[in-house]
């Protein structure tokens, strides 16, 4: 006959018991969350306030009114001048304006644009017309103070409404504004866009 043999408690201490041996290891977590699922709602609810965050400081682009042009745009009431440059050679030379002109009234309108000390340079702009000031004959400044690249504030009014002050581009003679290089000595005669 064997005799059994009777363990001690420091003999068992690396054996698991006969009834962890049987249990699955998803049947003993069944009743508590891991902690991975714990933190899964705390981890989703951080990355929607950080994505939110990103509208604070960010505009919604279609909110934020902007000229799509290499110009700017000038109201004058009834008169409205959109995408008006500067084309010019270079520092204190001549430059031509171009620009689209909308007159909605039933006249037509005297515009004058003036550099700052200088003298103003007219464009006629016909009833009921839209047209580019860049047109048939040129509208020039006789100098213009800047390089391509910078900005002039330039004045430009009509008798429908009170003067404008505006900063405008002066761009090089090239690319698209290739054709609109100054063509002879600038004068401050009235001309048709």
């Amino acid at each position: 006959m064997q005799r059994a043999r009777v363990r001690t408690p420091e003999q068992e201490a690396g054996r698991l018991s006969p009834v962890m041996r049987r249990t699955p290891l998803a049947a003993r977590s069944a009743g508590r969350p891991s902690p991975l699922r714990r933190l899964l709602p705390v981890a989703a609810l951080g990355a929607a306030l950080a994505l939110s965050a990103c509208q604070t400081q960010s505009p919604i682009q279609t909110d934020v009114s902007y000229a799509p042009a290499d110009g700017v745009s000038v109201d004058l009431g009834a008169v409205q001048l959109r995408d008006l440059v500067v084309v010019s050679s270079g520092k204190d030379k001549p430059g031509v304006l171009s620009a689209s002109v909308s007159n909605t009234t039933g006249e037509e309108q005297r515009l004058a644009f003036a550099l700052p000390q200088g003298q103003p340079v007219y464009a006629q702009s016909a009833a009921y017309s839209e047209e580019r000031l860049s047109g048939a004959t040129q509208v020039q400044l006789p100098s213009v103070p800047v390089n391509p690249g910078d900005v002039v504030t330039l004045t430009v009014q009509s008798p429908t409404a009170p003067a404008a002050v505006v900063t405008v581009p002066v761009l090089p003679a090239s690319g698209y504004y290739a054709t609109l290089a100054p063509t002879s000595v600038p004068s401050t005669t009235t001309a048709t866009p």
